[in-house]
Order: C-alpha cells, then sequence, then structure tokens
C-alpha cells in the first residue's frame, strides 16, 4: 500500500497495492475464504476515510483563496504604509516649521516673563513694605483696630495671557497617527504564509495517496474473493450480518463484485504463480489497513492545524490592512485642518505682537503702580515727621500760652486787689449808677483751641463789633 507515512509502519519485505512484485517463493499460499472475507470488509469500511480526503480538499480550497487573500492585502497594506509614512513626513516638515515659529515665541516669551517677575517683585516689595508698616496709633482713632499701609491699597487685577493651539494640535495629529501605524500589526510574512500553504498541500496529497491505496487495496481484495471459490456468496452474506448487527451504515460489496466481473481488471491472476502473490500482497497490506487510516487521520489533524495558523496569520494581515485604513482616514481628516495648521502661523505672530502689547501696557501699570505706592511709603514717612512738627509747635503754644495765663491771673489778681482798695476808699462817695461796672467784678480771660469754623465765626464777630470787649 503506497503511503508516505505508512512506510515506516512495514517491514523491509512489505509490498504495496500499487507495485506488484513478483513473489520469490513459488508455493501457494493458504488463507481461507472467512479471512478473506474479513480483509474484504475491513478495507471497506476503511474506504470510508474519502470523508477526510473531501474534507481536507474544502480546506486546501479555503486555504488558497484565503493566500489569495492576504497575498493582495498585504501589497495594499504595503502600499498605504508607505504612502502614509510619506505624508507622515511632510507633516513632520510642517510641524518643524511651526515648531521653530513657536520657538521663536517661546524665547520671547521667556523674556517677557523675566521683565514680568521683576516689575512683579519689585512691586511685591513695595506691597511688602506697606504690608509691614503699621500706621501710627495717634494718627487714627483709638477705638480702631491696629491697621498697616496696604489696608488703604486697592488692589488691582493679575495678567491673563491667552497662546495658540494650533501647534499642539497639529503635534496632537501627527502623535495619533504615528501611534495608529505603530499599534497597526505587522502583516504575516509572505514566507510564512506560503510554508503553510505548501504544507496543507502536502498533507492532502499524502492523504489522496493513502486513500489511493486503500481503493487498490480494497480493489486487489474484490479480485481475491471474486476468484476464490464461494467467497463472494459468503461476503455477500457476511456484509449483510454487519449491517444488521451494528445497525450503521451499510457495508454493500455485490456491486462491486458484479461490476469487476463485467469489467476484468488488471489485478486479474493469470497464473497460480500470480494468485499466490496477489494473496500474498493482500495479507500484508490488510495489516496496514487500520496504519494507513490512522495516517489519513493524523494528516486531516494537521492540514486542520496549519490552517488553523494560515487563518491566524490572515487575520493578522487583515488587522493590518484596518490599521493601515484607520490611519488613512486619519491623515484624510488631518489633510482637511492642513490649511488651518499653515495659516496659523501668521495668526500666531500677529495675536503674540498684540499680546505682548497688552501685557507691556500692563507692566508700564505695575511700574507706575510701584512708584505710586512707593510714593504713598514715603509720603507716610513725610506725615510722621509733619506729625512730629506740629506737636512740638502745639506744644510750645501750650507752653506760651501756660506762661501768659500765668501772667493773666497775676495781672487779674493785682486788678481785683486795686478795686477792692478803690472801692474802700471812694466807693461809698460815688453814687452806683454813675459808672455801670464800677461795682461789677473784674474780667477774667482765659485762651481755648477753636476751630477753622469757630475761628471764622469769631473773626466775624470782631469785625462787626470793633469796639466790643
Amino acid at each position: 500500500m503506497a503511503s508516505p507515512a505508512a512506510s515506516t509502519r512495514r517491514s523491509p519485505d512489505s509490498s504495496s497495492a500499487g507495485s506488484l512484485r513478483p513473489s520469490r517463493s513459488n508455493d501457494r499460499l493458504a488463507i481461507s475464504v472467512d479471512t478473506l472475507v474479513n480483509h474484504l470488509l475491513v478495507s471497506k469500511r476503511s474506504l470510508s476515510s474519502m470523508t477526510l480526503v473531501l474534507r481536507a480538499d474544502e480546506i486546501v480550497r479555503a486555504a488558497r483563496q484565503a493566500h489569495e487573500d492576504t497575498v493582495m492585502l498585504a501589497a495594499q497594506t504595503g502600499f498605504l504604509r508607505n504612502a502614509i509614512a510619506d505624508q507622515v513626513v511632510i507633516l513632520g516638515r510642517v510641524g518643524k516649521s511651526l515648531q521653530a515659529t513657536c520657538e521663536w515665541g517661546k524665547k520671547d516669551f521667556v523674556q517677557l516673563v523675566k521683565r514680568m517677575d521683576q516689575v512683579d517683585g519689585e512691586l511685591e516689595g513695595t506691597m511688602n513694605m506697606l504690608r509691614t508698616t503699621a500706621v501710627g496709633t495717634a494718627l487714627r482713632p483709638k477705638s480702631e483696630a491696629r491697621k498697616s499701609l496696604l489696608d488703604f491699597v486697592d488692589e488691582g487685577s493679575g495678567i491673563q495671557l491667552s497662546f495658540d493651539g494650533d501647534l499642539l494640535r497639529l503635534e496632537t495629529d501627527i502623535r495619533n497617527i504615528k501611534k495608529i501605524i505603530d499599534n497597526a500589526p505587522t502583516p504575516a510574512p509572505q514566507e510564512t504564509i506560503t510554508k503553510l500553504l505548501v504544507e496543507i498541500f502536502e498533507h492532502s496529497a499524502n492523504m489522496a495517496e493513502c486513500l489511493a491505496s486503500l481503493t487498490q487495496h480494497f480493489d486487489m481484495c474484490v479480485t481475491a474473493i471474486r476468484t476464490t471459490e464461494g467467497a463472494a456468496a459468503l461476503a455477500r452474506r457476511k456484509a449483510a450480518e454487519v449491517t444488521q448487527s451494528q445497525g450503521g451504515e451499510s457495508v454493500s460489496i455485490s456491486g462491486v463484485i458484479a461490476e469487476q466481473e463485467s469489467n476484468r481488471s488488471d489485478l486479474e491472476p493469470q497464473t497460480a504463480e500470480d494468485r499466490a502473490e496477489m494473496l500474498r500482497v493482500v495479507i500484508q497490506d490488510a495489516r496496514l489497513v487500520d496504519g494507513v487510516v490512522q495516517d489519513i487521520q493524523d494528516h486531516l489533524a494537521q492540514v486542520e492545524g496549519k490552517n488553523a495558523a494560515l487563518g491566524d496569520q490572515t487575520d493578522l494581515t487583515r488587522k493590518a490592512h484596518l490599521g493601515m485604513l484607520d490611519a488613512y482616514a486619519t491623515l484624510g481628516e488631518i489633510g482637511d485642518r492642513l490649511a488651518d495648521y499653515l495659516a496659523a502661523e501668521e495668526d500666531f505672530k500677529t495675536r503674540w505682537e498684540m499680546e505682548k502689547e497688552v501685557v507691556f501696557t500692563k507692566l508700564e501699570e505695575m511700574k507706575q503702580m510701584r512708584e505710586f505706592y512707593e510714593g504713598y511709603a514715603s509720603a507716610y514717612h513725610g506725615l510722621l515727621i509733619e506729625v512730629a512738627r506740629r506737636r512740638t509747635v502745639e506744644d510750645k503754644v501750650q507752653a506760651i500760652l501756660r506762661k501768659a495765663q500765668e501772667s493773666v491771673d497775676k495781672m487779674l489778681e493785682t486788678d481785683r486787689a486795686e478795686r477792692e482798695t478803690f472801692r474802700q476808699e471812694v466807693g461809698e462817695f460815688l453814687p452806683t449808677d454813675l459808672w455801670a461796672d464800677m461795682q461789677g467784678p473784674a474780667k477774667r480771660w482765659k485762651i481755648v483751641e477753636v476751630g477753622d469754623n469757630e475761628q471764622e465765626a469769631a473773626e466775624g464777630f470782631a469785625d462787626a463789633n470793633p469796639s466790643g470787649n
């Protein structure tokens, strides 16, 4: 029986049904009819392996189609990957151009920030000085809580800068499409797929060879039965018994025997030696039938396993193709936004110049604010000096007033004594209505502090009564 796998199970002297060899012995081989019939039935059942061969043939056709699809998808995927890679390079150049503009803006921004930090530091130093400078208690009401100079400052709002995000979006787009390409699986190597397909073909061919060997062995068994007296009838009866006892698939050999009787085959023995050699081959090959059937099953298992591996490789190629299609769609979306990215450079420069003007204006305001606060702090120190000067003047005035009051009091006391002496000496001789103030007490004088309004009222009264006391 010709089978590449079955050959390992045979002895070196075993023959195959496909290549009959003359026997080295001319002795007639004795074999019972029952044994010959059993070999026929086993051979007939072994032909059910044809379904496995047909299954393998279906797998081969599907594998061939999958291979063709994989080759086509791999070619398309490679083309898309190269085309997308070229476009990504172009996008990278656009990104570098925008990046150069952005770097210029960043350097300019760093310088601006340094200037802002400098101005802010100066202003913060002034604010801290105001915060730590307490207002003197003499300048505020006694019931008021202690305050600093900062409590009398109205703080301004901060500076807010806006930056264009077009470059960030372009970098994100490039990063996303590269991520899609990197995450897309690589198509299966064509060498691997081709190797799997060739192995499937080889196993399928081996299955066909094994089936051909089983078929040739069955034909030889039929010839042996047909040329053995009484064997055909016994074979028909046993086939019927097997069908009835097992209740399985019908084992029919009548048609085969009748067909072979009408068509003499090349296996027909011509001499007794030919018949003996035929029986020897039948017996030898009968021992290999189960092994050949097992070989067919093993080959089918290999075919199915290789086909599953081929399916995995095909799925991998499909996923790679879908990944490239996704990247291509993303590239189309980026292309729709490319004009905006290209226009963003000039827009960025224009907007940045406008932003700088705003910032410089704010910086000037902060500088003026710092100068005002420093003037405020300096004026406060001048205020303290003015307060001290005024207190000194007030103390001097009060000292002079105290001395004047003492002198006035002394003069009034002397005046009182002299008035009393005058009354005692001449008062009884003068009528009281001669001078209204003659009996009156001496006038008293007191110096008091007056406000601006009281001073104006007093001056107006004095102007209206120039001769009044």
